[in-house]
């Protein structure tokens, strides 16, 4: 049964249950009430037909003339009986035996309510110079009875046609209260391993619906760069083994093409063993950050200085004509600076691909590093001045395999960037991108 077919039908059990015991009450009170007031009316009836008896010898005609209108008004011959002490009816008809001992009672008591299985009667004790007297006024129960019925009529249609209409009120407000449900699950239906890149509409409610879908678009995000980065790790990969092969595989055809003695072959075994091991660290990094396996490398003290112009000799293998200078700005006092504490391969694989990037889109221009003291911490800017990236599309460059519009006419694959912030994210390490087309670009990074 779905949640709301459930509360439409929980709300109609409930208004049942409470317009059912809502009638009860109403029946009831509206029962003692009429009761109550047909006791009174018969308490009048006794002292009108007391007085219009008992005491017309005592009363003046003018006086008792207005008792025996308000009598013949209000008072019906088989409405009341009088008994006297001795038990008999003196006025009125016989219409039921009164017992003798509510007679008694009602003498003890000076009046009394009582019923009957037909009527609903009141006595009262009246005394007279005549002697005393007991005066019994009657209602038949019918009159009770067909009031009561007429509110029974009204009550049960009134509970059917409410009831039929809580069910159809419940339904449609059910409707209303989980259509944004309704709309949230259509579009997590929608939702496929192939475009998870996705957000579920908020209903803006500022309920616990909206803090569920907000949840789970979070939860989305996150599975999203994880499937994303899962299902491209072998790019990754080919990216960043691409300079290591190839430098290995020129090594080896440059080697084959004359004989070589035993000492160069050592070398050269030497040589591959060292890049083959360099590969393996790079393997190992890139898993760790595709978050496939937790980091549970102690990380060591890395010399930025040093790490620069290792990469600078890799890229020269691969960019020959590349222009590259670097300024360190650094005081003999503020050396200890240089060095970083994170992943030695990490920073490695950030920092060349960020420029072998400046490189690739600097057209031929310098390029400039400088290592300076700003604030007291280390900063890291790399510039170039190449083709720049569009302002309004500077905010996608950190997403994987994006490339700005300017971007054709150089190779590339959108990953090396990507791959260098998702490493200073990682690592806490601040960064700041700037860039103006056809100016250049600017990376300034903070080590703190």
């Amino acid at each position: 049964m779905k949640v709301k077919t459930r509360l439409s039908l929980y709300c109609s059990l409930i208004f049942g249950i409470v317009f059912a015991v809502v009638s009860f009450l109403i029946y009831s009170l509206f029962y003692k009430n009429t009761e109550k007031a047909i006791f009174s009316d018969l308490e009048k009836t006794a002292y009108i037909s007391a007085l219009f008896y008992l005491e017309e010898d005592e009363l003046s005609a003018k006086e008792f003339y207005k008792i025996r209108m308000q009598f013949e008004e209000i008072v019906s011959d088989s409405s009341y009986q009088v008994y006297n002490s001795e038990n008999r009816i003196i006025y009125g008809i016989q219409s039921f035996d009164v017992p003798v001992s509510i007679l008694e009672k009602t003498r003890e008591n000076g009046h009394l309510s009582f019923s009957t299985d037909h009527f609903l009667c009141y006595g009262i004790f009246y005394v007279d110079n005549q002697g005393d007297f007991v005066v019994i006024a009657k209602e038949d129960k019918a009159v009770l009875d067909g009031q009561m019925n007429i509110l029974l009529w009204i009550l049960i249609p009134l509970f059917i046609i409410a009831l039929t209409a809580i069910v159809f009120l419940s339904r449609w407000v059910a409707n209303i209260a989980y259509s944004p449900f309704s709309e949230a699950i259509s579009e997590v239906n929608n939702i496929s391993t192939n475009n998870l890149d996705v957000q579920i509409k908020s209903p803006q409610t500022n309920d616990e619906l909206q803090d569920l879908i907000d949840t789970f678009n979070s939860l989305l995000t996150k599975i999203s760069e994880t499937v994303i980065i899962q299902k491209n790790f072998v790019r990754y990969i080919s990216h960043e083994f691409k300079t290591p092969l190839a430098s290995m595989i020129g090594n080896l055809d440059l080697f084959s093409l004359k004989d070589r003695s035993p000492a160069e072959y050592h070398q050269l075994s030497v040589k591959l063993m060292q890049q083959i091991f360099q590969m393996e660290e790079i393997l190992d990094t890139l898993i760790i950050i595709s978050d496939l396996r937790k980091d549970e490398r102690k990380t060591g003290e890395t010399r930025i200085d040093e790490l620069i112009w290792e990469i600078i000799n890799k890229i020269k293998d691969i960019h020959p004509s590349s222009k590259i200078l670097v300024n360190i700005n650094i005081a003999p006092e503020d050396e200890s600076l240089m060095l970083v504490n994170i992943d030695r391969t990490q920073l490695l694989i950030a920092l060349l691909n960020l420029i072998e990037n400046a490189v690739k889109y600097s057209q031929k221009e310098n390029i400039e590093i400088d290592l300076i003291k700003k604030e007291n911490i280390l900063c890291l800017s790399i510039m170039d001045r190449g083709i720049g990236i569009p302002k309004e599309q500077l905010s996608y460059i950190s997403k994987p395999f994006y490339r700005a519009d300017n971007t054709d006419r150089i190779q590339g694959n959108g990953i090396g960037l990507s791959l260098a912030l998702r490493i200073f994210d990682k690592n806490n390490i601040n960064y700041k991108i700037e860039s103006e087309l056809n100016k250049g670009t600017k990376i300034m990074i903070y080590f703190v």
